[in-house]
């Protein structure tokens, strides 16, 4: 592994966003960038007990365009208990949510007011999960992805609403979900976090060679 990745700041990123990084030594966030309203950037997807739920981090709308950098996060809903009673309620049951649920609760819980701070702890602590050793930092102000030949750029090669894009090399490969006959992909990191516990690295690493 010889090469650095620059991509956006998820919250709790979608398998495919791992797929992307399953090969780097070093990942570069992208924090000024023009900030996308209704995207991964400040919401996740999660298999509840119903249907697929959207976990989305309320943020202070402000006007015109906005760096992603300078995003505040709206702490004042309280949003925290209702992203962690749905995560409870969707994986309170699953093989590997007590191994897991006291560090993903506690990294939420984090008193953060700039969402770029909040992904920055949730991704360390998901790679941390996935037994990844992978640095990760925000691009430099002054530098071009371009000047160098050992940073990949994987911006815009996630889309937004869950759905794959049509040149992903991203192939969802089936687990065991908590709910449902039928099988939901590319969901948060978090689902198979909480279903595979240690086989989930293997499981994105299948994703990308497609066995």
């Amino acid at each position: 592994m010889n090469h650095s990745a620059l991509i956006e700041s998820n919250y709790f990123p979608c398998l495919e966003y791992f797929s992307l990084l399953r090969s780097v030594n070093k990942i570069w966030i992208d924090v000024d960038e023009i900030y996308i309203k209704q995207s991964y950037r400040n919401r996740c997807y999660i298999l509840g007990p119903n249907k697929t739920q959207v976990l989305s981090v309320p943020i202070h709308r402000g006007s015109g365009k906005v760096s992603t950098r300078d995003v505040k996060i709206a702490n004042e809903n309280q949003w925290q208990n209702n992203h962690w009673r749905s995560l409870a309620s969707a994986y309170g049951k699953t093989p590997f949510f007590t191994f897991f649920a006291d560090d993903i609760r506690t990294t939420i819980y984090q008193p953060f007011n700039y969402l770029i701070d909040l992904n920055l702890a949730l991704l360390t602590k998901c790679l941390e999960l996935l037994m990844w050793n992978v640095e990760v930092d925000f691009w430099p102000r002054q530098a071009s992805p371009a000047t160098t030949s050992t940073v990949i750029d994987q911006r815009g090669k996630i889309l937004g609403k869950n759905q794959l894009s049509r040149n992903s090399q991203f192939v969802p490969i089936r687990y065991i979900q908590a709910f449902g006959k039928d099988f939901v992909t590319n969901l948060s990191i978090i689902d198979l976090l909480f279903c595979e516990g240690p086989h989930a690295d293997n499981v994105i690493r299948r994703s990308i060679s497609g066995r």
